[in-house]
This record gives C-alpha cells, structure tokens and sequence, in this order.
C-alpha cells in the first residue's frame, strides 16, 4: 500500500470536512441564479459602485461587473484572475508570489517595498486593503466583483487615483443550503472551496465558508542546493453571522484567516548585453559581455529556460492574514445608515535567491507586520429626482517592514568598504588584513572554512559574505469626509457633484544594519557591525502631513430607456510618502526619499447602450488624464528604488460588448488603448531626463468569450473558449529592452454537465492551450551580475471540477 503523502491527505481530510457540514445543513435547495430573460436576453447586472444599488447600465462610470457564475466559467480562483476577463486591467508581481497590484489604463505602482500603496485601490466587503500582499488572497464564496476604471476619489476616496476592484462575497440568508466545488488536475493539484448557509434562529443567519488549495512546484531546481519552487498551499476562512435588529435595521459579522506557505522566490534568468549606461538588451547565443562564456551571465551561466532555476537557497514566502469586520445598516424615513468598521491585520516573511545561481552572490528578502483599522459611516436617501451620499472615512495604518540583501557580488559591498568604517581596524587587528570591502573569504558558495577567529576573540571568523538589513516603520493616520449629489433636471438631463476632503499624515522611521553572513553556518550565524560614518543615510524618521481633494462633476445624457451617454471631470489623488532605498550606500541626499502627493484630473465621456431587446450591450468610454506630481518609480543604480514626481499625460479609449442571440449562445468581448507617457525623467541613474512608457502599460488589451449551451438529456452540456490579449509593454518605467515583454495572448477551453436538478455540475478546462510562456514581471539585474530576472505566467493546465449545491 502506497503511503499517503501530507498535501493528499490535508485535500482529503478539507473534502471530507465540507461534507460532514453539509450533513447538518438541512434540505437541500437549488443554487441560486441571476435573473435571465426566457428568450435568451441579457441578466440585469446589479452593482453598488455609487454605495447603493444600481443597474450597472444607468451609472456613468466606466466599470465591468463579473458574477459568481461568471467567475467559475473563466476560472477565476485567484484575486488577480480578473484580469482575463476585462479590457485595460494588468497583473504586475513586484514580488513573484509575495506581492500583487493592478495597474487600470496604465495606472500603476510596482516598487517591491511592501509599505507602498497601489494608485488601483483593492476593496473587499468595502473595505480597503491597504497592504499589496492582501491581493494575494484566493478568490472564495464570492457574489460579484466590481472593477471601477478612472479616479474614483468622491465615494471611495483612499488612493483611486487609476480605480478599484471590489470583491464582494455572499453574505447569509435563511434559506438552509450550500455547496462543495472540488478541482483537481496535473501537478497534483487539489483545490476545494465550500460554504455552509441557514439561520440559526428567527433573527440570526450564519454563513461559513472555506477554501483550501495544493498543487505541486512549478519550478525545477536543477543545482540541487535548495528545493523546486513555486507550489501551491494556501488556506483561507470566512465566518458571518447577521442579526436582524428591530427597526429594519442589521448587523452583519464577519471575521477571517488567510495563511500561504510556499517554496517561492524563483525566477527565470536571460543574460544580457549592456549597450549604454543603464542602457541594456538580452544577449545573443554568441554574446560573451563578460568573458564568462558565449551567451552567458556574469556568473558563466546560459540563459535558465522556462520554469527552470539554479538555485543554492530555497526560497519562500509565508503569509498570514486576519480580520473582523462589523457592518451595521438601518433604513428609517426614506434614508439609509450605514457604518462599517474593520480591524485587519497582515504578517509576511519573503526571501529568494536573486543571484539565480549555485553559489551565493544577491539573495534578497523582506517581509512585513501589518495591523489596519477603519471605520465609515454614510448616510443615503433619495427619490427618482434626487440621490444624494454623505459620510465620513477614518484609516490607520500601523506597519513595520524589512527588506535587504546578502551576498557580495555588486559594488564590492560598498556600504561597508569605506576608510570610515569603524569594523576595518578590529578586523585589521585581528586577522592582518580588513574585510570591510574585501569578501568574499573563502571558496564557493563562500564556506566558513578559510580563517578561523584568534582564540578569545569576540570577532567571528570571516569566511563570510557582506549583508544588509533594513527595519523601518510607516504610522498612517487618516481622516476624510465626503459627499455627492445626483440630480435629475429632466428624463433627458441628470447632474453630479461630488467631493471629498482627506487628512493625511504619515510618520517615517527607516533605519539599515550592516552585518557578515555565513551561508553554511548551521546555525545561521551572523555578525552585526556598525554603520559606515561617512555615509549620508543612517536612521531616517521623518513625518509629513497632507490635506487633499477629489472630486467629481458630471453630466449624463439619458437619451433612451436603453441609451446613457455621459461626460465629466474627476479628480484623484493620491497621498505622499516615502522611499525605503534598498541600498542605503547610494543615497547622497534624504530629501530624495520623500515624494509629493500626485494629483489626477480625468476628462472622459462615456455611452452605455442595450440593443435587440436588450440581447446586445455595447459600452465604452473615451478619455484623457492629466498628472500633475505623479509618482514614479525609477532604478537610480541597478535595483536601488526610489520614487520621484513628475508629470505625465495618459489617454485612451474602452469597448466592451456583451451579445446572447438566443438562450443557447453568449459572446462578451472587450478592448482598451492607453497610450501614456511620464514626462521628463531620470529612469536610468544617468542625468538625462527623458519621456517614458509606464511599467505594465501595453498599449492594447482585449479579452473574448464564447458559450454554447446545449440541451443533453434532461440536463444541458456547456462549451466555452475564452482568452486575453496583450501587446510589447516593459515590467518598468526604464523602458529598456532587457525589461521587454513582447505581445502575446492566452487561450482556454471548458466543458461542462449539468443534470435537469441544477445542484450538480461536472466540468474540465484547459487553461493555456497553446502553453504560451510569458512573463507577468522582471528586472535589469545587468550591473550585479549580468542577467535580466522574470517571473513567468501560469503554464498550461488540465483540470477537472466536480461542483454540488445542496
């Protein structure tokens, strides 16, 4: 008998759980649908992107809506999935695995310091999510998510400079009920996601819910030193509980827990050709810039291929998240109260083997202690004439964060190699010669193995390599308030204005640690020295403190019953901040690492439209964007960060068409242009400003869908394809040709069975038919050792699903 292996039995132990909850969930019930028209029309889609419900085709905002159908039909089991399925929405990965952000028309922050907030805000629940490691949360028990392109700066407020994806999950009912969705496929994937929904009394409802996903590493390490790398493991929780209060009034509880740990860190490596300063191109099978070998790095290694590496330390990323939140809403004399409060917390620790190679040369690593607490409280009313939303918003941000490196394979650790350094004479004095700048001590991978330390010395022996380590800490306080007012003149005409009015400060306190590591110390040995003297950056606190508007004003045109034509002004912004430098050494000047708040203003008109007895949708939206002090991120020296103001213009246009022609048939497609440009900046550390593409902007994106249902039986079999397109666009603001992803698209196919009943259905898909490599993020690692970084997209893959509603 074969032995069960841990991640087999953890699958089968989840499965076994949701069964046994759904023993007590009492009778079973049908799963519930969005209303469809009989002869095959479009769904009604209902949203709260204006924090009431609206049919999405009455608001003039540019924005997709997926339901939790929809959801399962794409495959959606990820936060940033989305992405497949909508015009002008990008994946950006500052982190491989650790971190995620969205960039909306071109809108986007990529720094991988994880105290940085994402100008495309992420809400769940209407919550904020401050953190962008919070974007690494599986998408589970969801109802709908709501994607708002453009600055939306008057009803969410919190950094929707570019807009926001909010994810909103079921919430309990009092009908008894539930499901169990189990997938599985290659690489021995096992992903189960249920949800159990009653009332416990005639005044309370509960829901739980739960997700538990495994698969095995998509890399292969071939060196041998450390693991494969990048597998599944993840866990996540939600528990809600919803009291129906007297006066029509309900609390809604919710608490959650989120863990990931996996082997992480990977990433493909392509050896480059530098061509000018800061300047640099892949290198060719005959290239050898470095006098290693034809076609190789710096550190003599050819090009890794897909989903290889040659690791000497297994990386990883371990995550934890939880939270409670607490939602109270009363409806009396025509208004509607609403006030949420939240508590969030975030834990994460991250280390890879940035070098890419068997010996140690630059491993990087960070990590964070995150707790967040906000509250909103609004007030809504209205008629047919007349809508209007008042509230106020308040939001701390409570982080400690570290980042930093090991290895000496740049500068000839220059942050220690300095006449200055106080550590050179005790080592002189010791062992006859310093090591401030003198490592590595000793034969590769860099064993302790060459000098010993003089008996009774406190001086540890230096066969080790030089190290940095970055503690520092960001204190946000926040206060906003906010209104907006919809008025209809005529059934022709309808007016809005909006704004809202945000406090900011934020407290700053960065500080770095130089200190000797040994990469084959069983125990983890570390010496910690003292901070060179003559360096400019030592401990940094600093506080700055911004008072912003936003606001919104806008005209629509109800030309129709099926026909919105709209044009407005919106303004965004987003607050100012800090830079954490990942090498201290380069930072001549502190007031560098302090940036201004960026300052948005969109111009955009927009037409939403049903047609063919509301069979057709056709929307889309035109617009222009002026940045005044937007925040980009440039590489000073190699992968030394820091974010600077300018200006920069963005312009673009979106189409998105939904189309059933009869109740077996359902087409959606949808396109987006951006053309945007960062003006007059330094990107490459060489004094020549310039104009530059922002990182993960290609120019076009479109996305298509086709479904056919056809009766089999007294159930019904559907067929579907789907897929995304994306042109040449760069990972960063440099636009350099080592950081170049060229155009490529994906293509899925999926089939599945459903019985007459409703509550079983079994499907499989193929996720990246024609297992087209591309890359979701990479650096210009050309100045440490001679190679471009990439962390690749999700290869092809089979799966199967088995999914039953009770």
């Amino acid at each position: 008998m074969q032995p069960v292996s841990p991640r087999a039995l953890r699958f089968h132990v989840a499965v076994l759980a949701a069964a046994g909850l759904a023993s007590f969930a009492g009778e079973p019930t049908a799963r519930a649908q969005q209303p469809a028209s009989t002869s095959g029309g479009l769904e009604e889609v209902i949203v709260t992107a204006q924090k009431r419900e609206q049919n999405l085709q009455d608001i003039g905002i540019a924005m997709s809506a997926i339901s939790a159908a929809d959801l399962t039909d794409l495959g959606v089991v990820g936060a940033t999935d989305i992405t497949k399925s909508m015009p002008a929405v990008v994946l950006t990965q500052p982190n491989g695995p650790s971190s995620f952000s969205l960039a909306i028309r071109g809108v986007v922050q990529n720094d991988f310091a994880d105290h940085q907030e994402s100008p495309a805000a992420i809400y769940v629940d209407d919550v904020y999510v401050s953190q962008m490691v919070g974007l690494a949360f599986s998408v589970f028990d969801v109802d709908r998510v709501e994607v708002l392109r453009g600055p939306q700066g008057t009803l969410f407020g919190r950094n929707a400079t570019g807009g926001l994806a909010n994810y909103i999950t079921r919430k309990p009912t009092d009908q008894a009920g539930g499901y169990l969705d189990t997938t599985f496929g290659q690489r021995n994937l096992g992903r189960v996601e249920g949800a159990i929904n009653g009332p416990l009394s005639s005044s309370v409802d509960g829901r739980l819910a739960f997700q538990s996903n495994h698969y095995d590493p998509l890399f292969r390490n071939l060196f041998g030193g450390a693991s494969d790398a990048e597998n599944g493991n993840d866990f996540a929780l939600r528990a809600q509980l919803l009291f129906k209060l007297p006066d029509s009034s309900q609390l809604l509880m919710s608490a959650r827990y989120a863990r990931q740990d996996v082997h992480a860190g990977s990433w493909e490596e392509y050896a480059t050709l530098p061509i000018s300063a800061g300047y640099d191109a892949l290198a060719g099978p005959n290239d050898n810039p470095y006098g290693t070998c034809p076609g190789c790095n710096a550190s003599g290694l050819k090009n890794s291929g897909p989903f290889v590496i040659r690791d000497s330390i297994s990386g990883f990323t371990r995550e934890k998240a939880t939270g409670f939140t607490a939602r109270y809403t009363r409806d009396f004399a025509g208004k509607s109260l609403t006030v949420i409060g939240d508590y969030s917390t975030w834990r994460k620790d991250y280390q890879e083997d940035s070098d890419a190679s068997p010996v140690t040369l630059f491993q990087f690593f960070n990590g964070s202690n995150v707790d967040q607490q906000s509250i909103e409280a609004r007030l809504n009313g209205g008629d047919k004439k007349l809508n209007w939303t008042a509230g106020i918003y308040g939001l701390r941000i409570n982080g400690d964060y570290f980042e930093g490196w090991e290895g000496p394979a740049f500068f000839t650790a220059q942050e220690f190699h300095s006449q200055t350094n106080p550590n050179t004479q005790n080592y002189l004095n010791a062992y006859g010669f310093p090591v401030d700048g003198a490592w590595p001590i000793g034969t590769a991978p860099y064993w302790n193995d060459v000098v010993q330390a003089p008996p009774g010395s406190t001086l540890a022996p230096p066969g080790s390599v030089p190290a940095t380590r970055s503690p520092y800490s960001l204190l946000t306080k926040s206060y906003a308030g906010f209104a907006q007012v919809e008025y209809r003149f005529t059934d022709l005409l309808g007016l809005t204005l909006g704004g809202r009015v945000t406090s900011d400060k934020k407290d700053f306190d960065f500080t770095w640690i130089p200190y000797l590591y040994y990469p084959q110390s069983p125990t983890g040995q570390i010496t910690v020295l003292t901070q060179t003297a003559s360096l400019q950056l030592h401990q940094y606190p600093n506080s700055r403190s911004d008072t912003l508007f936003s606001g919104k004003a806008q005209l629509d045109f109800h030309l129709a019953p099926d026909l919105l034509a709209y044009a407005g002004v919106n303004r965004g912004v987003k607050g100012g901040g800090f830079t954490a430098p990942l090498f201290p050494f380069f930072i001549n000047d502190t007031s560098a690492l302090i940036f201004r708040p960026e300052k948005l203003t969109s111009y955009e008109v927009g037409l939403k439209s049903e047609f063919l007895d509301r069979r057709l949708r056709v929307n889309g939206a035109a617009y222009y964007y002026d940045y005044k002090d937007y925040q980009a991120l440039i590489y000073t020296v190699s992968l030394e960060q820091l974010i600077v103001n300018a200006d920069a213009t963005h312009k673009g246009a979106e189409l998105e068409l939904e189309w059933a022609p009869s109740e077996a048939w359902r087409f959606g497609a949808g396109v987006a242009y951006v053309d945007a440009i960062v003006k007059n900046v330094d990107t490459r550390g060489t004094g020549v400003k310039g104009d530059y593409v922002p990182g993960n902007a290609p120019k076009w994106t479109a996305n298509a869908m086709a479904r056919y249902t056809v009766p089999v039986g007294s159930g019904h079999v559907a067929l579907q394809v789907d897929g995304n397109y994306l042109s040449s666009f760069w990972f960063n603001l440099s636009d350099n040709p080592a950081v170049l992803q060229s155009a490529f698209g994906i293509a899925n196919a999926r089939a599945s069975y459903t019985p007459a009943s409703g509550k079983l259905e079994i499907g499989v898909s193929l996720e990246n038919l024609a297992d087209k490599h591309y890359g979701t993020m990479g650096f210009d690692n050309t100045s440490i050792n001679g190679l471009a970084q990439v962390y690749p997209g999700m290869p092809r893959w089979y799966k199967a699903h088995i999914n039953y509603h009770f």
